[in-house]
C-alpha cells in the first residue's frame, strides 16, 4: 500500500507509453534469446490489462519447462487477489525445482 501511495496513475501510464510497442507491430529482426531456466507463470483470468490471449505461444520463448497457473477469480494484481494461492504455488513450485 505504501508503494501505491507514493506512485501515481500518470507515472504508471507513462511507463507503459514508453515501453509498449507501437505500430507497425512486428518482431525484431534478431530473435531475442530464449529464457534458459524453468518458468512459473501465474495469470489472473479476470485481468483486463493482460488478456488470456496474451498467453498464447509464451512457451516459444523458453528453453525449459513452463508451468502455467491460471486463477479464474484473480485480476491484474494476482498476488493480492489470491495471496495465499500464489504464495503456496510459488513455494511448492520452487520446492519441486530444487528436487530436480
Amino acid at each position: 500500500m505504501e508503494a501505491f501511495k507514493r506512485s501515481s496513475l500518470e507515472g504508471m501510464l507513462n511507463y507503459y507509453k514508453a515501453n509498449y510497442p507501437r505500430e507497425p507491430y512486428k518482431l525484431p529482426e534478431d530473435e531475442p534469446p530464449k529464457v534458459k531456466c524453468p518458468v512459473l507463470m501465474i495469470h489472473g483470468l479476470k485481468d483486463r490489462a493482460l488478456l488470456p490471449g496474451a498467453l498464447n505461444d509464451t512457451w516459444r520463448w523458453l528453453e525449459k519447462d513452463l508451468t502455467l497457473v491460471t486463477l479464474p477469480g484473480a485480476d491484474h494484481f494476482v498476488q493480492q487477489d489470491a495471496a495465499e494461492t500464489v504464495t503456496r504455488t510459488v513455494r511448492d513450485w520452487l520446492r519441486t525445482q530444487l528436487l530436480k
